[in-house]
């Protein structure tokens, strides 16, 4: 066998294996399917699409981008920037359990902030269905048992009775009125313009 038969059998052994790994890895994304101008089905879930901004809505890249996450919200916003189309997920206005940043009347706030000026972009609105509720953890309650009576025995002793006896706050500068009668004061009396008035003066 020449070289040039070598060379070319590995290059066509790697061709074939490039063309062979992208039927092994699962494919991304969902199935995007067109009910009409305005409604799309994302996989088995229904959208509508409620802002199409300079074309910025290609049901192709959506459902290249689309993944799990989305699911559990109500509207998904896509713009474009840099020919790439970027996904995120919001909520209704009145979801008290997600953050203010999350919610759908924020959204101008996050095309400013986040998007490029001017930049196509989409909202769909989840409709009908039920949404995926997403994963969250509750705490178990611990049931009563005998293990936890000794403690309650514990705290009862502890327990003191509460008196509501009001005493009055004792202030240590306070003089007794006795006192006051033992100290001489000497008072003048000035007398302008038809009015008296007296001025003591305390001697201790």
């Amino acid at each position: 066998m020449t070289e040039k038969q070598t060379i070319t059998d590995e290059i066509t052994s790697v061709l074939e294996e490039i063309i062979e790994e992208p039927e092994k890895q699962p494919k991304k994304g969902e199935l995007v399917t067109l009910l009409n101008e305005e409604e799309i089905m994302i996989g088995s879930r229904q959208y509508k699409v409620m802002v199409n901004y300079r074309d910025g809505f290609d049901s192709e890249k959506l459902g290249e981008r689309y993944s799990e996450v989305l699911a559990r919200y109500d509207y998904i916003v896509g713009d474009w920037g840099y020919e790439q189309l970027r996904l995120k997920g919001f909520f209704e206005k009145d979801n008290r359990k997600s953050l203010p940043d999350q919610r759908i009347d924020m959204l101008e706030d996050y095309l400013y902030e986040y998007c490029n000026f001017g930049c196509a972009y989409f909202v769909i609105q989840r409709i009908g269905g039920k949404k995926e509720k997403s994963t969250t953890r509750r705490r178990k309650k611990k049931p009563t048992s005998q293990k936890t009576q000794p403690q309650t025995a514990h705290t009862d002793e502890k327990r003191e009775p509460v008196t509501n006896k009001k005493t009055k706050p004792t202030i240590k500068n306070r003089k007794p009125k006795e006192n006051k009668a033992k100290t001489a004061e000497t008072a003048t009396v000035v007398k302008s313009n038809k009015k008296e008035f007296t001025i003591r003066q305390r001697e201790e």
